[in-house]
């Protein structure tokens, strides 16, 4: 289960972006600076706001596609119900809840899925689904286990979700193959960037360009990972961590926020360029915060 979908998710923040969103549908740049004044995770908020489908962007517009009639919270779980992806992640969460003799639904999950399941486990306790008693979770609102229990999806729903997850991350490579394609023409406009990952899914990088380093023309190899602008977290395989130990300050993590509010679904303002990757990350723990297997990493809050 992906219950990283629901990373910084927080349903003050939601309500909030959306009341300001209705008041100003027709200027988004000002919606999100008033939402930054009193609150946090702006991307996180907003991307999720689209993806169930309640925002429409058009360039600086924001389309509201479906209008609260009575509980806020309730129109929100009527649109994640409609996204496999989502609703799977709570179905699974609320399966491991059990009726106790005094008739409430109770669940006390063990340590590391504790941990796992965190970001959703804390966004369904700020809709006030959820409350913590004595290291158990207690359902305030049942009638949410009906809506999820009853809901069924196809094998084919899910895969469609899981291939626009994949689309996404082939478009942020796309991204990067235009923005390199631009930034080496500043030093030699004859050669190009290769797109390695479309032939070779082995490599360990997707993509290889070109620097210039001490006069020298040297080539680059880049792993492109699509992130969350609040904390650029990133999965690193074994198979790159182990190319990029062996290509050292060849290679390159480029780590590109992703924006759905954006015509390309990405801030390329906020891309971030890393190279030597063991020194600049993986002993950097001031600035990075890694698991305990190395590979899921994240940066260090301030």
């Amino acid at each position: 289960m992906n219950f990283e979908l629901y990373e910084n998710l927080d349903y003050e923040y939601i309500n909030n972006l959306y009341n300001l969103a209705k008041a100003n549908p027709s200027n988004l740049t000002s919606v999100k600076n008033i939402y930054l004044r009193d609150n946090k995770y702006l991307q996180e908020n907003l991307n999720f706001l689209i993806n169930i489908k309640l925002f429409e962007i058009n360039e600086n517009h924001i389309i509201i596609n479906k209008s609260e009639n009575g509980v806020f919270r309730e129109l929100i779980i009527s649109l994640i119900l409609q996204q496999p992806d989502y609703a799977s992640c709570i179905k699974n969460y609320l399966s491991n809840f059990q009726e106790g003799n005094d008739g409430n639904y109770f669940f006390t999950p063990d340590g590391s899925y504790n941990i796992e399941s965190s970001d959703l486990r804390n966004f369904l306790i700020t809709l006030k689904y959820l409350k913590n008693i004595n290291d158990s979770y207690i359902l305030i609102d049942k009638s949410i286990l009906k809506k999820f229990k009853n809901r069924k999806y196809s094998p084919e729903e899910l895969k469609k979700r899981l291939m626009a997850n994949e689309l996404l991350g082939f478009e942020a490579e796309k991204l990067i193959m235009e923005y390199e394609t631009t930034r080496i023409k500043k030093f030699a406009n004859e050669l190009k960037p290769i797109h390695v990952a479309l032939s070779d899914v082995s490599a360990g990088y997707d993509i290889q360009s070109y620097e210039v380093k001490n006069k020298k023309l040297n080539k680059i190899f880049i792993e492109v990972k699509a992130v969350s602008k609040s904390n650029y977290k990133f999965h690193f395989s074994s198979l790159e961590y182990q190319t990029s130990l062996k290509l050292k300050d060849s290679y390159y993590i480029y780590l590109l926020p992703v924006d759905h509010s954006q015509t390309k679904n990405f801030d390329i303002e906020k891309l971030l360029k890393i190279n030597d990757v063991y020194k600049n990350i993986f002993t950097n723990k001031r600035e990075w915060n890694t698991n305990e297997d190395g590979y899921i990493i994240s940066r260090a809050k301030d």
